[in-house]
């Protein structure tokens, strides 16, 4: 049960990066960004500092205000789905699907006032207690950095990345078969 509440704890720390990154899009650039899409490569450094990589990669499509899509695809594919204060994590090899509650005191708009520019294209952000380093390049994220529950680095490179492109809302809905068990945490 409590590798359950760690992986679950770590995919939070995922939705909360895609908040992130609309929030800082809108801090930076003092628009509104309606819609982001981009090609993902996450990589997991070993704590223990051996030179172990996990990579995982997928897209990513998020729309303005609250709906998110990350669909992994190497090593495994894996879908995360984000709709206001719900997060699924369907997992089709194990035809189980997660649903699970954000924390309801994720505020963005405090987000958005408290991102911090360290230097140049570099920005610090912190939500629930969890610090996070952005990299822009021309104004668009393009890399975040933080570290896990297990003391991990982790680093999410973005490119194909496509701003305020047309989406279709149908694809944020999670409509499982019935042989899909759905658990709730």
């Amino acid at each position: 049960m409590r590798s359950l509440r760690v992986f679950i704890k770590n995919f939070l720390k995922v939705g909360i990066v895609i908040c992130v990154l609309n929030a800082l899009a809108e801090a930076k650039d003092l628009q509104v960004i309606q819609s982001f899409s981009a090609n993902f490569e996450q990589r997991v450094h070993s704590f223990e500092g051996q030179g172990s990589v996990l990579k995982y990669t997928g897209t990513l499509k998020a729309l303005a205000p609250t709906s998110v899509l990350w669909k992994y695809e190497v090593p495994i594919p894996k879908e995360i789905y984000i709709h206001n204060a719900t997060m699924i994590i369907f997992e089709p090899k194990l035809k189980q699907a997660i649903f699970t509650q954000l924390q309801e005191n994720m505020d963005l708009l405090s987000l958005l006032k408290n991102a911090k520019k360290v230097k140049d294209n570099h920005y610090e952000a912190e939500i629930l207690q969890q610090k996070y380093t952005l990299l822009l390049e021309n104004g668009i994220l393009k890399e975040v950095h933080f570290s896990d529950g297990f003391a991990n680095k982790v680093e999410i490179l973005f490119s194909n990345i496509v701003v305020d492109g047309k989406m279709d809302t149908e694809i944020f809905e999670f409509n499982p078969s019935s042989d899909i068990d759905i658990i709730y945490h």
